[in-house]
């Protein structure tokens, strides 16, 4: 894909996937934690978390949950799967915030971004994306977090080597200007959800498939294929 056929492509998406910010109205803290929440789960299953940690505990902040019993959250965040591992991940990551940051992640969000980045990165079980995460949602940085989505559809789109995360952060960022990059970011989620799976992905009913390298190929191997059957 062309940098033309790619500001095509993300204007179509764009005005297909108008977004809200998700995080609007929510702490530094509280987007971190549905972050946490939502690895290896739907949205709505991240919510219904959120909203068991808000039942049990009435706010979501870090000097609670780190005095909190593991159990406790691990019960109130259940819908969200893997209930075990975040909630000893949440814990561990309040306890980190409060020791180091007086509770409160203002002062790491106000930091260059790549210093940012690091001690985001520095708090337990906090990798990249999530780090990401929070550094556009939270600190208004222009970064371009890459999930699953993200990254199937910059492979597919023929936009970023296969070279990890950060290969991929990175070629995204340069193919995109600052003041774009976290609506792109969550239009791209977006349509990744909707029509652009992992698998059977609906291809027919794309409204970008005209520019995708990966659906050209594969129409062409299907074409040629088609050609190679013997007549019967």
């Amino acid at each position: 894909m062309d940098r033309g056929a790619f500001l095509r492509t993300m204007r179509i998406l764009s005005a297909r996937h108008p977004q809200e910010n998700w995080a609007t109205g929510m702490t530094p803290f509280e987007i971190l934690v549905s972050t946490v929440l939502s690895q290896s789960t739907t949205v709505s299953n991240e919510r219904r978390g959120m909203e068991g940690l808000v039942r049990a505990f009435g706010m979501v902040r870090p000097e609670v949950l780190a005095q909190a019993p593991t159990l406790e959250i691990e019960r109130a965040i259940w819908h969200a799967g893997l209930s075990h591992r975040k909630a000893g991940r949440i814990r561990a990551i309040a306890k980190a915030i409060v020791r180091d940051s007086g509770g409160n992640l203002d002062g790491v969000l106000s930091q260059p971004p790549d210093v940012a980045r690091r001690t985001l990165m520095g708090l337990p079980g906090v990798g990249p994306k999530t780090a990401d995460v929070v550094l556009a949602m939270a600190g208004g940085r222009p970064r371009f977090p890459v999930d699953t989505h993200v990254a199937r559809i910059a492979r597919r789109w023929d936009l970023a080597p296969t070279g990890g995360y950060e290969a991929t952060r990175k070629a995204l960022e340069a193919w995109t200007s600052p003041g774009s990059r976290r609506a792109w970011h969550l239009a791209m989620i977006a349509h990744g959800r909707e029509l652009c799976r992992a698998r059977k992905p609906l291809c027919d009913a794309c409204p970008v498939a005209r520019d995708c390298d990966w659906h050209r190929s594969t129409k062409h191997r299907k074409r040629d294929k088609g050609l190679r059957r013997p007549k019967s």
